[in-house]
């Protein structure tokens, strides 16, 4: 992804704790001291609490059946807190839609191969560990010299968002990331510009 929006539960200021590059520190984040998400404690972690949310939300209307964008989920939760290590440090985002044709809200933030969400404890080395990247551990060459690394120990592949609607119908998206039971280590999400796009319009 050349281009778009970050999205973090830190900061994006390049100040050695944002998501820029190089990756050379093990433990870079902020810890903004802001509320949690309520929608993904609730529709994603069972009543777990989260910390430092940030959140995009806005009304669209598709001219066709199927509505997609791409996007990549990084963290500095990795690897240390993700699978083999058993922990609850398991950050997640969600990608909510509601509108005509959806009942309530539908996370669409999900593996292609049905392998469910994207979060640290279902992408990784040992989980569905085709969508994951290692991207070393803020101290190997040649990730800690380099700022075409980002600074986050682990990011997804570029995944895809989709879900059909209904042409010319007001749909809502809710974008929303989050720390999970503890506001320290940052994940950060990446969505490509212009991704926001519906198939050839339906006659």
């Amino acid at each position: 992804i050349n281009q778009g929006i970050v999205m973090t539960t830190g900061t994006i200021l390049n100040n050695g704790s944002g998501p820029q590059g190089p990756n050379n520190a093990a433990s870079s984040g902020v810890d903004n001291n802001s509320p949690g998400s309520g929608l993904l404690s609730n529709n994603i972690l069972g009543g777990t609490p989260t910390f430092n949310a940030a959140t995009l939300e806005f009304d669209f209307i598709p001219y066709a059946d199927t509505v997609r964008f791409k996007y990549v989920f990084g963290s500095e939760e990795y690897p240390e807190f993700a699978p083999p290590n058993n922990s609850t440090y398991n950050d997640v985002f969600g990608f909510f839609i509601s509108g005509p044709g959806i009942t309530g809200l539908q996370n669409i933030a999900q593996l292609p191969n049905g392998g469910g969400v994207v979060s640290i404890n279902n992408v990784n080395p040992i989980n569905n560990s085709q969508f994951y990247n290692a991207n070393g551990d803020g101290s190997s060459a040649p990730q800690n010299g380099s700022n075409f690394y980002i600074q986050y120990d682990g990011f997804t592949d570029v995944l895809e968002a989709v879900a059909k609607v209904q042409c010319g119908q007001t749909y809502h998206l809710v974008l929303a990331i989050a720390d999970v039971e503890d506001p320290i280590f940052d994940s950060g999400i990446f969505l490509e510009a212009n991704s926001l796009s519906s198939n050839v319009p339906v006659e």
